[in-house]
């Protein structure tokens, strides 16, 4: 019999969305990147990390991709692909989280013979994710019959897209394909400090002071906060410093006077 591969739209099965969860940006390796950026050039003055400029938008869009081709992968056996649309971020994060928007190509053949031979799972399945209790209205039915009505024996998801994408989140609940096991695979080529605008901006940030401008030429970090303090109480006079201090120290005087 001939292959039919179909097309429908649905969602991103087994992903869970960002806020809160692996896949939320982990702002703090972005931190310990510039930390250390600024402890080779020596510069050691406080910066407000509130100013760094992180294009999410951009991470985001990586992140699902990367998702959507690594599940794509985990489910070739249903001659599944993935064509990702659009990310859809809820207006509050308080009963649902983000959600990834797919145009899914699949053998029907295939996912309907999976559905039959694993009826009672997928039943108890439906009852577990679809059953309304206090707090929650499901929108749709938690019926074996229903689903099998509205999706032509489960061959047929036009009319209803959702009905494909928990068809196959219920897939990758039997194969135990879980979200965790996707994350190495996913997250390899994901570095963090790429989606920082202003990541050399913020590592070249001086605060104006005689001590990071010594030690951004090389002076040692204690000896810099002697002479600082030196200046500062105008004992500069009786210190034996070399010909590079000097100079330093006194285009420090010449930048504030300028200033």
């Amino acid at each position: 019999m001939e292959k039919i591969i179909l097309k429908n739209e649905t969602y991103l099965p087994v992903f869970s969305g960002f806020y809160g969860s692996i896949w939320d940006f982990d702002f703090s390796s972005i931190e310990y990147d510039i930390k250390e950026g600024r402890k080779e050039k020596g510069l050691y003055s406080e910066i407000d990390f509130d100013d760094v400029k992180i294009d999410l938008a951009s991470y985001e869009a990586d992140i699902v991709q990367g998702f959507a081709k690594a599940l794509q992968e985990r489910l070739s056996d249903f001659d599944v692909y993935f064509e990702v649309q659009n990310i859809v971020h809820p207006k509050a994060y308080n009963f649902k989280n983000d959600s990834v928007n797919l145009k899914v190509l699949y053998d029907g053949e295939k996912i309907k013979d999976f559905i039959y031979s694993n009826r009672e799972k997928f039943c108890a399945y439906l009852k577990a994710r679809y059953t309304s209790y206090d707090g929650f209205i499901s929108w749709y039915s938690n019926d074996f019959e229903k689903w099998e009505k509205e999706s032509n024996n489960f061959s047929d998801f036009s009319a209803n897209g959702h009905f494909l994408g928990s068809i196959l989140d219920f897939i990758c609940h039997v194969l135990k394909i879980e979200e965790a096991s996707l994350y190495d695979e996913v997250i390899e080529n994901i570095y963090t400090s790429n989606y920082a605008e202003n990541i050399d901006e913020i590592i070249n940030q001086m605060d104006g002071s005689l001590f990071e401008m010594l030690t951004s030429q090389g002076i040692n970090r204690g000896f810099a906060e002697y002479i600082e303090t030196s200046f500062q109480n105008g004992m500069m006079q009786g210190l034996s410093l070399s010909e590079k201090i000097l100079s330093i120290v006194q285009e420090f005087e010449n930048q504030v006077v300028e200033a």
